[in-house]
């Protein structure tokens, strides 16, 4: 059985693979968290489909050049981790928090930022790297005491 689909999306091709539908199923499932190659490694070869990292890894760059993913370093050690940009693929106009605990992602796209956008800029002359932001805390979900 052949394990590769032919599919036209407008005038390019592009081939399907297992491993390709199972990365995006997990993508799917994970819309609101952060995650890495060797987390979906784990899930293909759940899913009983063998795949070597490369292979991850190459989709996962495709899906980050296509805008689909966010890709961020870890200054500290280059460990990269991905996730979802959103419906519109627009994550370069907002701040990021993610649960240390969950890893679940919030997209903080609140009015009262752009206040706090605008004076970074103007009074510190930093401009911020959206794409790549992420602040870190625990979620309410995962919150043990009460603020």
């Amino acid at each position: 059985m052949n394990d590769k689909m032919m599919c036209s999306d407008k005038e390019k091709k592009e081939y399907r693979t297992k491993c390709k539908d199972l990365i995006m199923s997990y993508i799917e499932a994970h819309k609101d968290e952060r995650f890495s190659a060797s987390d979906i490694s784990d899930y293909v070869t759940e899913k009983d489909i063998k795949t070597n990292i490369t292979t991850i890894y190459r989709n996962l760059e495709k899906l980050t050049t296509d805008g689909t993913l966010i890709k961020t370093k870890n200054p500290a050690n280059d460990f990269c981790f991905y996730q979802y940009a959103g419906e519109d693929n627009r994550c370069d106009g907002h701040l990021h928090m993610q649960c240390r605990i969950c890893g679940k992602v919030v997209h903080l796209n609140d009015r009262y930022m752009a206040d706090v956008y605008s004076h970074l800029k103007k009074e510190m002359g930093f401009k911020i790297d959206f794409r790549a932001s992420v602040l870190v805390g625990i979620c309410k979900d995962c919150r043990i005491l009460p603020v």
